[in-house]
């Protein structure tokens, strides 16, 4: 019998690198990235993990518990919207934008010594990384990233003035928001009421109400409006850039309200703004403005999707370290069957929503590199990897938070946290029911119907692991197989009247999900297969039956207590009995 935990063992995840803790960042690394940019990823990566692993995880708990205070007035009565953090917030702050620099290495050559714009793929790594300490720096983190993309595709001539402060890592760093949502709508932003105004002298000023703006101290905005006169809905809005302080020094004409008394991600400052004649750069007027913003809004989603996997995976690492390393009842938590079945479906979701959440990456990666086929996919995947990711998030941090039991209830511990958190995803940047809408729009808009179906059915392309080998890769041949039977569902679904087919949605996106998640299991599967790892297997084959919702008998890896599957350790197929994958 193997030695037992202390019996007051109160395991934690404190100083566990979350990269080299787990198989799957290191692997998606080399999935997507060629040689050299996997090994200065997996440097900075490492570096990364340990920051997240123990300083930056304090810090960000501590700027969470001591949220933002805004200081409406000064000691002389004069209006100063002033928004004071908690010194930890300056500390997660300087880590992300300054040591790392992730908002500015796809728009800056050079950053951590990369010698050029660095991959998106490796920016993500890093950005996920971060994302299992802190929730709230993020987003504020994204939004300027994305500011800077925008600015860069569609205003020059901004992108000249504001992109050295956008992308800086040092003290002339300004930050970034968006802000959308009015009292009139929230998704619907076509209702939108806030309006643009032209002085006579060139200048354009804005006028009204937002109604939830995330990171609402920022330097610069990206709002929309509509220009008087504008016709209705979308087409009529513009999108204009707003800065906090005008040239002089002085502030823009907007007041913020109050901020926000939210359920979780406490330690971002979001509030509540009013326009009162706010000087404004016009990025795009009418019939191109909401377009524009809707590649900001693409963005933030694949971020959102990062981030929710972040939380998966450091639910999946906080319910392992705490059941390998406490007993009860006379055996490990890890080793009694029922506790064993809920380790290996977290291990699941973390290894399917970091690879969703990756594949979007790796799509926009490719799409800039001018791969038109993956900027369909991308337009297409992005609102329901989004989607999933989200509701992946909830679940894992209540399984991870029940895990834990009475400690993961208390505020010591950082389940609570991880759960509130998890609750904003599913909403930020549209909910699960929009995210479904806007992947039936894509799939009619872009008629990407037949690419999609392609990528179901081998994801990494025609000369991925799925499509070799038939005989030898049962995975890969279920997944062609199932992308066969979607591509006859999607048929019926677009035969259908639009009422009829919005009722059929979920199930079909769901299956969609399904398909694209097995065949990203599966490509990786196969190639650990021939080198001798049936753990990529086996979760494959779980997942199968997850989806299927068959009434089949645990794997008998979980049976016979094989520690490989929850840690990530290869494990030969041979104790396995591989040849139940091929069943």
């Amino acid at each position: 019998m193997t030695d037992l935990p202390p019996p007051r063992s109160m395991p934690d995840t404190v100083g566990l690198n979350p990269f080299t803790a787990s198989p799957v960042l290191p692997r998606i690394l080399h999935r997507w990235l060629d040689d050299d940019a996997a090994r200065w990823a997996a440097e900075h990566c490492t570096g990364m993990g340990e920051f997240a692993a123990g300083p930056l995880d304090e810090l960000a708990a501590t700027a969470d518990l001591h949220g933002p205070r805004l200081r409406p007035y000064d000691k002389r009565g004069m209006r100063v919207d002033e928004v004071e953090f908690h010194p930890a917030w300056d500390g997660v702050v300087d880590v992300a934008y300054r040591r790392f620099g992730i908002a500015a290495m796809s728009h800056r050559e050079g950053v951590l010594g990369w010698p050029g714009r660095a991959p998106e793929v490796a920016k993500q790594a890093l950005f996920f990384l971060l994302a299992h300490a802190d929730r709230n720096v993020v987003t504020g983190l994204t939004m300027t990233d994305v500011l800077a993309r925008v600015l860069r595709l569609y205003a020059p001539e901004l992108a000249e003035r504001y992109l050295p402060r956008l992308t800086a890592t040092d003290g002339n760093l300004w930050q970034a928001a968006m802000f959308l949502t009015e009292k009139a709508g929230g998704s619907d932003v076509g209702v939108n009421e806030a309006e643009a105004r032209l002085d006579p002298d060139g200048s354009w000023r804005l006028y009204g109400d937002k109604w939830f703006c995330s990171n609402c101290q920022a330097d610069l905005i990206l709002t929309l409006a509509r220009p008087r006169g504008a016709g209705p809905g979308t087409d009529g809005l513009g999108l204009f850039l707003v800065r906090r302080t005008l040239e002089d020094g002085s502030r823009n004409a907007y007041v913020i309200n109050r901020l926000k008394d939210k359920l979780g991600t406490r330690g971002l400052a979001s509030g509540e703004v009013t326009f009162t004649g706010a000087y404004a750069e016009l990025v795009g007027g009418p019939g191109v403005g909401f377009r524009q913003m809707t590649e900001m809004l693409n963005q933030t989603r694949v971020a959102n999707s990062v981030v929710a996997a972040a939380l998966v995976h450091r639910a999946y690492l906080e319910a392992r370290e705490h059941a390998t390393g406490r007993a009860a009842f006379g055996r490990r938590l890890s080793d009694h069957p029922l506790m064993r079945e809920v380790l290996a479906d977290l291990t699941l979701a973390a290894e399917t929503s970091t690879r969703l959440a990756f594949y979007t990456a790796g799509l926009l990666q490719r799409s800039d590199a001018g791969d038109r086929v993956a900027g369909v996919l991308l337009r297409t995947l992005t609102p329901l990897v989004k989607y999933h990711t989200a509701r992946q998030a909830q679940w894992a941090c209540h399984e991870a938070m029940e895990v834990r039991g009475g400690n993961g209830y208390i505020e010591d511990w950082p389940n609570a946290r991880m759960v509130r958190d998890a609750h904003l995803l599913s909403i930020w940047e549209g909910s699960g029911n929009i995210m479904l809408l806007d992947f039936a729009r894509a799939l009619r808009r872009t008629g990407s119907g037949s690419t999609l179906i392609e990528a179901l059915a081998t994801p990494f392309g025609p000369a991925d692991d799925t499509a070799d080998n038939t005989a030898d890769n049962p995975l890969g041949a279920a997944v062609r197989e199932k992308a066969a039977a979607w591509a006859r569902e999607l048929a019926d679904w677009e035969r259908l009247p639009p009422e009829e087919a919005q009722f059929a949605l979920r199930g079909l996106a769901e299956r969609c999900l399904h398909i694209l998640s097995a065949g990203l299991l599966a490509a990786d599967a196969a190639e650990d297969l021939r080198g001798g790892d049936a753990r990529l297997a086996v979760l494959a084959r779980r997942h199968e039956r997850a989806w299927r919702a068959a009434p089949e008998p645990p794997d008998r890896a979980l049976r016979t207590g094989f520690p490989g599957l929850i840690s990530g350790a290869a494990v030969a197929p041979s104790e396995l009995e591989v040849e139940t994958l091929r069943g």
